[in-house]
């Protein structure tokens, strides 16, 4: 077993895997929806790793990086084998790696064939995905290339991920200076006591109301009785300053219509979000109108970047 963790952009998500494990997961990448692979150490350490990229049978881009974003460097090789050996060697704490590929420190941000206008846009996009919280780095860069039609304007993946990676580390750097405890970590703290609690807690869930009003069930644990969540336009909302709706209700008991369920069970489920809400030290605003949404607010919301990714 090696003492490191795996993913890859199809999912992969190892822990100590074993040599063969990480040669065959090497070899197949570049097919598409498996562009990637990023391995860390076990136990972390942070901003330390080595990962690659490829399109196709394309060329392996291979970086690795030690620390700060000077400690990153990056080479290229069009044997699988290398790959393999650069990232075992790595892996296990050998040497070799480090004269094995051409390495040099890494132009990690430029642009230079982009439109200016296109990339001051698309870093707006970007913007959006990092104060969320909840986007992966990946799923930042998706976020980005999707933002665009085709027939006006294209970023390609890799112009993408260059400006979302200098995002990513300015966004870092702040974090270092946050405090311990953030308003989102109360949100999350809140929403976990409350899936003991009997609902069903879903954060950043789908996409809106309607969506997540048809989904919730899905996700329903055994002795649910109602749920609560925020949706994404809601997180977006809280990151741009506005404030968090958390929105919650009762499933209908057998052969009941939704909108035959009673008020008084309805405020009830309120008023169980709101007080777990509140003893999180969170700034609760709602009337008892089970009709209404319960909004947090003012809410500083810095949410942490999620590790690993």
């Amino acid at each position: 077993m090696l003492a490191i963790s795996v993913k890859t952009e199809s999912g992969a998500d190892l822990s100590r895997p074993t040599a063969a494990e990480l040669a065959a997961l090497l070899r197949r990448i570049g097919a598409d929806g498996d562009h990637f692979a990023v391995v860390e150490r076990l136990p972390d350490e942070d901003q330390v790793y080595i990962q690659t990229w490829r399109d196709g049978d394309g060329p392996f881009a291979v970086e690795h990086r030690d620390g700060a974003p000077e400690r990153h460097f990056t080479a290229s090789t069009a044997d699988p084998e290398r790959v393999v050996e650069v990232f075992l060697d790595w892996a296990g704490s050998g040497q070799t790696w480090r004269t094995a590929l051409d390495w040099r420190p890494a132009d990690l941000f430029a642009t230079p064939g982009l439109d200016p206008a296109i990339r001051a846009e698309a870093e707006e996009r970007a913007q959006a995905g990092i104060r969320s919280g909840f986007r992966a780095f990946h799923e930042v860069v998706r976020d980005v290339q999707d933002g665009f039609d085709p027939a006006e304007a294209e970023i390609s993946k890799e112009d993408a991920r260059r400006i979302v990676a200098q995002l990513w580390e300015q966004r870092l750097t702040e974090q270092a200076e946050w405090p311990e405890v953030t308003d989102p970590d109360r949100v999350a703290r809140a929403f976990a006591a409350l899936a003991d609690q009997g609902l069903t807690a879903r954060m950043d869930f789908t996409c809106c109301s309607n969506c997540a009003l048809g989904e919730i069930g899905g996700e329903r644990a055994e002795g649910d009785r109602g749920f609560v969540f925020f949706h994404h336009q809601d997180t977006a909302a809280a990151a741009e300053g506005h404030g968090l709706a958390v929105r919650y209700g009762v499933y209908p008991g057998p052969g009941q219509d939704a909108a035959e369920v009673p008020d008084e069970q309805r405020a009830e489920v309120g008023r169980t979000v709101a007080e777990a809400l509140a003893g999180a030290g969170l700034p609760v605003r709602w009337d008892g109108d089970p009709d209404r949404v319960i909004d947090l607010a003012p809410l500083d919301w810095r949410k942490r970047l999620p590790t690993g990714a």
